[in-house]
């Protein structure tokens, strides 16, 4: 008798990049592996790769299997500024690995440096003795949970890292969504009004923190035909009142006579006049 394993089936999933990749995989690859493949096809570092399907980060160690990624798949992936270095401390004769991001500074490194060494160090070097206290710092994580706000129709969950530009969170909700992103605005609510998050900055540096909670509006296109047959195009938010597009119309055609009427579809939604 002749006994031979089964090997699993050999399926393709889509890598979404600024390109589509298609990739040959079988469900017991890992993500290690899926990104191995990308970086001989793209040259893309493995450790400038985040992997998401679904909303989820794909941990490295896991399979596709885990995450239900079947044949056809789309599997977003994120270019990060991650890189791995050595450091070579030969007071102490060992050699130790950094995963970083390029936008850390030389005093993080420092810090992280001098982390990896506290690590090992024996209970007896630390001087502690029976009854001591230890205190344990928590140090805040990279990764947060957040929530999108659609409109005020809908929320949108998404699992997120700080480094993550406004840009990559539009990505995300796109993905989800189906929205444009550059259609998309990003805000956030605060006691002094809603503020419009800048596109390429982090969410980081702009103060979003785990389970806040951002609304997105959509910046539409339509057209206004005035009485004397002219046609505005207007660019509006989704969020703007009437009283708003009124302020765009009057800017437009710089003249404050007469009464305006806003109509559509027959219903009228303001009007106002001036002496």
């Amino acid at each position: 008798m002749d006994l031979r394993q089964e090997q699993p089936p050999r399926y393709k999933i889509q890598v979404k990049m600024v390109k589509t990749v298609a990739l040959d995989v079988k469900s017991t690859d890992t993500v290690d592996q899926i990104k191995s493949k990308i970086s001989a096809i793209e040259g893309i570092d493995k450790s400038q790769q985040a992997l998401f399907f679904g909303g989820n980060h794909l941990e490295n160690n896991n399979r596709l299997a885990d995450y239900n990624i079947m044949t056809n798949s789309s599997v977003d992936l994120y270019v990060t500024d991650g890189m791995q270095i050595s450091v070579s401390i030969p007071s102490v004769e060992k050699i130790i690995k950094l995963n970083l991001k390029k936008s850390q500074s030389v005093a993080d490194v420092k810090s992280e440096i001098e982390q990896k060494l506290e690590d090992n160090k024996l209970f007896s070097q630390c001087g502690l003795s029976n009854g001591h206290t230890l205190h344990v710092l928590v140090r805040p994580t990279d990764k947060l949970r957040i929530s999108v706000n659609v409109d005020g129709e809908r929320t949108v969950n998404l699992d997120v890292k700080s480094w993550y530009t406004v840009d990559d969170v539009k990505l995300m909700t796109e993905t989800f969504e189906g929205l444009p992103a550059r259609s998309q605005i990003l805000m956030r609510t605060q006691p002094g009004g809603a503020e419009t998050l800048r596109d390429t900055e982090t969410l980081q540096n702009q103060h979003i923190r785990n389970n806040d909670t951002l609304m997105l509006h959509q910046n539409i296109q339509f057209f206004l035909k005035t009485y004397e047959g002219k046609t505005l195009t207007m660019s509006m938010r989704t969020c703007d009142t009437t009283d708003k597009v009124m302020e765009k119309v009057e800017a437009k055609l710089r003249k404050k006579a007469g009464v305006y009427y806003l109509h559509y579809r027959g219903a009228c939604y303001v009007s106002w006049g001036y002496s």
